[in-house]
């Protein structure tokens, strides 16, 4: 199975699942669901984690903190085990975040997905692959459910929940030599293994505003869809009474 083969079968699951999420938006059970994507999102990670064990990409370590995508599909898991206080936080950056998971669905930062259509879609692409489908529809799963709002308050939640975790992998990178993000201080610095800027600052300064502008994107659509699933509430449910 090729590329766009694998995104084709992908983008099927993504659209389906998207249209029952919009359908049933007002009668999904937010417990049981929140548990499912939970338990999807875990087993993703773990075959991804496992394809990569295999082809050897694991031996500079654990994937979490290599990148956004990988961080988020660990955030996912652990919000079952985190306050309410910082779930909100956590919630704010998967909802704002599902644009540039959908986006990532196509676009790897080794360009192996739509770019290379010919290339085999071997276990550790397509897991990834699968991987952000599962975060993309968390996010919006969220937004359609009023489990987050898209206004400014977490829009500011959500950024402060990704530089707080990016910038104490900083840290880490400069007391123990790690590249945490693509971001080693001591030569090797990179923004989704491209090297752009010829200092650390300078990659450090647009990795963040690009996670800024990201989530900043991420929150407009969200806005843009409460909009619309307000409108069609308000214009084409029927009133029970």
């Amino acid at each position: 199975m090729n590329m766009i083969q694998m995104l084709g079968i992908v983008s099927a699951v993504y659209f389906v699942t998207l249209l029952l999420i919009c359908v049933y938006r007002n009668k999904i059970n937010v417990k049981i669901c929140n548990i499912a994507f939970i338990v999807a999102d875990s087993i993703g990670m773990f075959l991804w984690t496992y394809a990569c064990y295999l082809r050897g990409w694991l031996d500079d370590g654990w994937l979490t903190l290599d990148n956004i995508s990988p961080l988020m599909f660990t955030v996912i898991p652990l919000t079952l085990i985190m306050k309410d206080s910082v779930k909100k936080y956590a919630y704010a950056a998967i909802a704002f975040l599902s644009f540039g998971m959908f986006v990532a669905l196509y676009v790897s930062p080794e360009h192996a997905y739509l770019f290379n259509f010919n290339q085999e879609a071997g276990p550790w692409y397509t897991c990834e692959a699968i991987c952000h489908m599962i975060c993309s529809l968390f996010g919006i799963y969220l937004v359609l459910t009023h489990q987050v709002k898209a206004n400014f308050e977490n829009w500011i939640k959500s950024i402060v929940f990704m530089l707080s975790i990016i910038s104490v992998s900083v840290v880490l990178n400069f007391i123990f030599h790690r590249s945490y993000f693509g971001m080693d201080p001591y030569g090797h610095y990179s923004i989704y293994m491209i090297d752009i800027f010829g200092s650390f600052e300078a990659t450090a300064v647009a990795y963040y505003l690009g996670v800024i502008l990201v989530l900043t994107i991420g929150m407009q659509l969200s806005h843009l869809l409460e909009r619309w699933t307000k409108y069609y509430d308000e214009h084409y449910t029927e009133d029970p009474q």
